[in-house]
């Protein structure tokens, strides 16, 4: 994805091909929405330990807000310089969501697989069960995949 469709936070061009070779989690969300997600990250945060095996993919639905993309760009290039494993995604034109269909207006949650096959997804809301469920599923898989990683070797 790129020019007037969306990209990276940083205005450069995004591929789905950079969700290969790693477990991922994809939130795609309205940014009103923002805030119903920060449970979830704070909980990744605490309770994984280690993000190296998960790729975190935040993509904004910048159509689904009336917050000037100059102010989203500003507030998220501030956050990605902090936050080192998340990648920021704009979408400008709902190209995902009609790709992807996926809810628009709602938060949109993804684990894929290292192949992209998607194992996990939710869309709405965030209670503490779903997070605490998506937490699980992460921890799972991580570890099914460590170990798979260990009898190949």
């Amino acid at each position: 994805m790129n020019g007037e469709n969306g990209g990276l936070y940083d205005g450069s061009e995004w591929h789905s091909a950079s969700l290969r070779n790693k477990v991922n989690l994809i939130l795609y969300i309205d940014p009103d929405k923002q805030k119903q997600v920060k449970p979830l990250i704070a909980k990744l945060n605490s309770e994984l330990s280690s993000t190296d095996s998960l790729g975190l993919f935040f993509i904004v639905n910048t159509s689904a807000t009336m917050i000037p993309k100059f102010i989203l760009r500003k507030k998220i290039a501030n956050r990605a310089k902090s936050e080192k494993n998340t990648t920021y995604i704009f979408d400008h034109k709902r190209v995902l969501i009609n790709k992807w269909n996926l809810a628009d207006g709602e938060i949109n949650i993804f684990l894929l697989d290292k192949t992209r096959h998607i194992f996990f997804n939710h869309t709405g809301r965030l209670s503490q069960e779903v997070i605490k469920t998506i937490i699980q599923t992460i921890n799972d898989t991580l570890s099914k995949e460590d170990s798979n990683e260990l009898t190949k070797n």
